[in-house]
């Protein structure tokens, strides 16, 4: 089913609404490798442990609707929770030649001489949800349940006054969600919780009829029980029945997955919280990225899904309304930063909490007192997108000392402790840009690259991306003058005046954001320089309009955006006690006309 395609570098979902914001397209690169299939050309297998179960239910639907949007075929098999139907339908997925497989193990283990198979057969694995302990997979897309079983123990140590007697209900034994959540919620209540005694810790499969059951038969043995925490909703409900069967009050209930009946059973009170996993999300990444990795897309070996506790506080973190976050931004002078700055605003007003920006001017200076008036504010968390990766440390490691959490946003930070990194891969940008100004001047001829301000991530990983593509797959072309012009459109023009001086002959221009390219693009029109392809990054409004009118080839598209609203989301969940993911994606795609 391999066949001709054209890959898109972005998550499909994204691209798509590239398309209908504004008439230019998202350009749908060729692979550097082999050709592979059109979209609506690809299969993909989705094996699932179970479809009885609402929260595999809901993963089902968040991968076929993906699917449906992205034009690609699904073949969905049920294992029901038996590792030996699982082996028959990955054996049958293989022989059918899908091109690649999305499972859902029913046993880390069981599964490992399945994915062997595929890997034989030439066929990319990806696990979603429960992970394989072998094999060649391509990336797990999960939650983090280590996490996930740490806050619920959190909650549930908070809930019962950190003593009296719990339960723990296990999932099915083997696989890595019961494993890892057990794993979080011994971890916190070994450590953190000694006044708890667990009583009882006994698998209940996942299932409810189960949960019910075996919590029967506990609740016969212990007299005295605070609460139980269940690796699952499902075990959990059963146990909640079981209770109230036997008029058991005052027992504090935690599941996991927030499935919707354990939602109508936290607004009934009847359950006290549940960790919210996003199914839906999975199944919907699961697709994009299998997409994508056919493609020819690099692909993180893990990709996070985020969690939540839904229910109750988990933490001593100020309710939404008394947060108050910091957003630093490296200049207001670039309609990039506006652009982010709006998006965080957009977030902050919709979460309810306070936003102080400051504008540090693209000085390391100005920005250092800025940090200090903000963590003398005593600001609950900073957003900062740095002036330069290495002068912001010293700023960083005051926050950290001060307790106040630092988030970088489009550019990172050389040292200091930051929680999570908010941005777009940018070596993957400048490659992107590499590879299509090569084809735009068929591979040969003169080219300019004109650099951001030294120091700063984007210009560094932008720069590495554009030069690696350049010296790796385009050897035809030489690039012949390499100056900054420090993400500014009037140097931008003032330093390709001097080039179009200097050089009689220039095929192309990359510049490492869309004012500088912009001010190149004059500066070529000035002196009435034609025929030069011109490529920028970050696809602000000025550039659209610029390759609408046909001035401009392309720009990489980022979403400042999104990464603001982000920031601000993350920060929050953070604050509130959620694990968040170190490095937070988001996704690019070429404009052109």
């Amino acid at each position: 089913m391999k066949k001709k395609t054209l890959v898109l570098f972005s998550i499909l979902a994204v691209a798509l609404l590239l398309f209908a914001a504004c008439s230019p397209k998202a350009v749908e690169e060729e692979s550097v490798a082999e050709p592979v299939a059109e979209a609506e050309e690809y299969t993909l297998g989705l094996s699932l442990s179970t479809l009885n179960n609402p929260f595999f239910v809901t993963l089902k639907e968040g991968a076929e609707a993906a699917a449906s949007s992205a034009g690609v075929t699904l073949v969905i098999v049920d294992s029901q929770d038996d590792p030996a139907t699982e082996a028959t339908n990955m054996e049958d997925l293989i022989q059918q030649g899908v091109d690649a497989i999305l499972v859902n193990p029913t046993d880390a283990d069981a599964i490992v001489p399945s994915i062997e198979k595929a890997n034989a057969a030439g066929i990319p694995v990806f696990t979603i949800d429960r992970g394989a302990a072998g094999g060649e997979v391509v990336s797990h897309i999960a939650s983090d349940n280590v996490a996930g079983g740490y806050m619920a123990a959190k909650f549930l140590c908070e809930a019962v006054g950190g003593e009296g007697n719990v339960v723990e209900l296990e999932g099915i034994a083997g696989t890595s969600a019961a494993r890892d959540r057990g794993q979080g919620f011994n971890d916190y209540m070994s450590t953190e919780c000694s006044g708890v005694t667990i009583v009882a810790q006994q698998t209940a499969n996942f299932n409810r009829a189960e949960g019910l059951t075996v919590f029967e038969n506990i609740l016969q043995a212990e007299a005295d029980i605070a609460g139980v925490f269940a690796h699952n909703d499902e075990m959990i409900l059963g146990a909640v029945e079981a209770a109230s069967a036997a008029g058991r009050e005052g027992i504090v209930f935690v599941g996991f997955d927030a499935v919707d009946d354990a939602v109508a059973a936290v607004e009934a009170g009847t359950l006290a919280a549940t960790v919210a996993q996003q199914p839906s999300e999975m199944g919907r990444l699961g697709v994009e990225k299998a997409v994508a990795s056919l493609g020819g897309e690099s692909i993180d070996d893990y990709v996070p899904v985020d969690l939540a506790l839904v229910g109750g506080e988990i933490s001593a973190a100020p309710a939404g309304g008394d947060i108050t976050i910091g957003l630093s931004l490296s200049t207001l002078n670039n309609p990039f930063f506006v652009t982010l700055k709006e998006g965080a605003e957009a977030a902050a007003s919709s979460a309810g909490v306070t936003l102080v920006i400051v504008d540090s001017q693209d000085d390391p200076a100005t920005e250092a007192t800025n940090m200090e008036d903000l963590i003398q504010q005593g600001v609950d968390a900073i957003l900062v997108n740095p002036t330069d990766a290495d002068a912001i440390v010293p700023s960083i490691e005051k926050a950290n000392a001060a307790g106040i959490p630092v988030f970088t946003i489009d550019r990172g930070a050389a040292g200091g402790e930051v929680v999570s990194h908010i941005a777009s891969d940018n070596v993957a940008g400048g490659y992107m840009a590499a590879k299509f100004l090569c084809e735009a001047v068929g591979g040969e001829g003169n080219v300019v690259e004109l650099e951001g301000i030294a120091g700063t991530s984007a210009a560094r990983d932008r720069g590495q991306g554009f030069n690696d593509y350049m010296s790796t797959e385009c050897s035809g072309v030489t690039i012949v003058a390499q100056q900054t012009a420090n993400f500014n459109r009037a140097e931008g023009l003032t330093v390709f005046e001097n080039i179009l001086q200097a050089e009689a002959d220039i095929a192309g221009v990359f510049a490492h954001n869309d004012e500088m390219i912009l001010g190149a693009v004059e500066a070529a029109s000035a002196a009435g320089r034609e025929g030069i392809v011109f490529v920028g990054f970050d696809a602000v409004d000025d550039a659209v309009a610029a390759v609408e009118a046909g001035t401009l080839a392309a720009t990489v598209a980022q979403q400042p955006s999104e990464m603001g609203r982000l920031g601000v989301e993350k920060a929050v969940e953070s604050l509130g006690g959620a694990s968040v993911a170190d490095y937070i994606p988001v996704d690019l795609a070429l404009v052109t006309p």
